[in-house]
Parts: C-alpha cells; sequence; structure tokens
C-alpha cells in the first residue's frame, strides 16, 4: 500500500475543508474509492450513472489513460488530480 493523495476538483472540500484526500491504496481505483468513501459528492464528478468514468484522472500530471487506467499502481507521494470535463459554446 501506498499513500497517495487525491485532489478534489476545484470548489469541492471534505467535511474538514481539506482541498485533498490522503489514501492507503495500491492502485488508483482503490485510491478513488477511498476519497468517494470520505467525500460522496466526488463519485458523480469521476463516474457515469453506469460505472464508466467521465472525467480526467491524472497521477502525478499523466492521464491514467495514457498508463494502465484504474489499475496503475501508485507509490508513496503520488497525487491524483480530477478534472471534469469541460464544454462550452
Amino acid at each position: 500500500m501506498a499513500t497517495a493523495y487525491v485532489k478534489l476538483p476545484v470548489g469541492m472540500t471534505t467535511a474538514a475543508g481539506e482541498r485533498a484526500v490522503q489514501c492507503q491504496a495500491a492502485t488508483v481505483a482503490e485510491a478513488l474509492e477511498q476519497a468517494v468513501a470520505v467525500e460522496p459528492r466526488l463519485k458523480p464528478r469521476i463516474f457515469r450513472d453506469d460505472g464508466r468514468m467521465w472525467a480526467g484522472v491524472f497521477l502525478n500530471a499523466r492521464n491514467i489513460n495514457a498508463l494502465q487506467g484504474l489499475e496503475t499502481p501508485l507509490s508513496d507521494g503520488d497525487k491524483l488530480a480530477v478534472v471534469p470535463p469541460i464544454s462550452g459554446g
């Protein structure tokens, strides 16, 4: 297990006012699961109703889709950032 941090999207904090959630996890999926347990409002910002991801998730500034997706292993000190899609007209 690695100690990693999930940075919350802009405008979201935990009940304690934190902008990130510290997790003990082996993979990105485990870290996101723990972050959602701490801050349930995070789930719809990352996942669609059918469970597929729709937000960008970055591990140390690299898109996890370019790595091993949700099964990407974590190391101590890793930082995950959740970036909801942006659209406009």
